[in-house]
């Protein structure tokens, strides 16, 4: 039984988004939606991911990061692309100056894989950054981002701002004319995302055009292709309500059965005994807290915190068996460590 605590996405708004772009395909696809002159110039094939992130911690839950050096089809140039993932909901009107930190702190990467390969100096030129932000926030983002709209000062004074453009893609203000007609794996689940808080009806019509779509895809394609059906089973169970879960799921291993993957239809039973057993969990939590007050009465936010932190039925079970003897919250035992 896998472990109801680590499914393979654990926070859909990032991790499943980056799960999905981790694919130097995709992220092809991606550029290719907003700058199409110069994703045809780059050779994705021989991408290489540089694992690593740039985010503070404070802003983890809002952002997420992923950094890529890609050379190009012709000579011996290459680029790092640099994408944000921006999914809080109030756009952030410091974002231009945040980028530029990140940038920097890129900069700095390269400089310091110099020293540790002791390149020669003659050979020490910084690869340029292409910045891309892709935010999938429902409110409107006005803000520019850029360094000039956050600053009061004359004009004579503006040619000492550092100005570099960035890629912006918004999600929720793409038509899905556009995603369809990009006709790409990545286009359709983005176009699924785009829905993942509509309708029943809506959802289910999205989620059909993109696996009629993947279905049509090559075999060369299959990873793709899986990558896909992976990210629309963490969205069933990280956005809709239980009583949809199984017809949405339906409809991905039926695919899964029709292209004969193994690997999709046991994701697709994993992610069914995932939320199982998380549902357990969940109502067990839930039965401990009413015992709780019926016997201590109002509870301090601090302990319903503790209990809400707890992550396994076993522990849950015990708690449940001890309320039996304890005369007290601290008989309980659930002060902090």
């Amino acid at each position: 039984m896998p472990d109801p605590e680590q499914p393979t996405v654990r926070e859909f708004a990032d991790r499943a988004t980056l799960y999905l772009l981790e694919s130097r395909e995709n992220l092809r696809e991606l550029l290719r939606l907003v700058a199409t002159e110069i994703a045809d110039r780059l050779d994705f094939r021989r991408a290489e991911r540089i694992n690593r992130s740039f985010i503070p911690p404070n802003l983890h839950k809002q952002e997420a990061d992923l950094l890529f050096r890609v050379p190009y089809r012709e000579g011996k140039r290459e680029v790092w692309i640099y994408l944000l993932l921006e999914h809080q909901s109030k756009p952030d009107r410091l974002m231009g100056l945040r980028l530029l930190s990140y940038m920097v702190q890129i900069w700095e990467t390269q400089v310091r894989g110099w020293e540790d390969a002791r390149t020669p100096r003659g050979q020490r030129k910084l690869h340029p950054i292409i910045p891309m932000v892709f935010y999938t926030g429902k409110r409107r983002w006005t803000s520019p981002l850029s360094l000039q709209a956050i600053m009061e000062m004359p004009a004579d004074l503006s040619r000492f701002i550092p100005t570099f453009e960035t890629l912006f893609l918004k999600l929720q203000e793409t038509s899905p004319e556009v995603l369809v007609d990009a006709g790409s794996a990545l286009a359709y689940a983005l176009r699924v995302l785009q829905v993942a808080d509509e309708p029943h009806e809506t959802l289910m019509q999205a989620l059909e055009g993109a696996i009629a779509f993947l279905e049509g895809l090559p075999a060369e394609a299959q990873a793709e292709w899986r990558r896909a059906m992976g990210f629309f089973l963490q969205l069933i169970v990280h956005k809709r309500d239980v009583e949809e879960h199984e017809r949405l799921r339906e409809l991905v291993m039926e695919a899964a059965e029709r292209r004969q993957d193994q690997e999709v239809s046991e994701m697709a039973k994993t992610a069914a005994e995932v939320y199982e057993e998380r549902g357990r969990k969940e109502g067990r939590r839930a039965m401990l807290l009413h015992q709780m007050r019926q016997k201590f009465g109002t509870l301090p936010d601090a302990t319903v915190m503790r209990v809400q932190a707890i992550r396994t039925v076993a522990e849950l079970d015990r708690l449940a068996e001890r309320i039996l003897s304890a005369n007290s919250l601290d008989e309980m035992g659930l002060e902090e460590d």
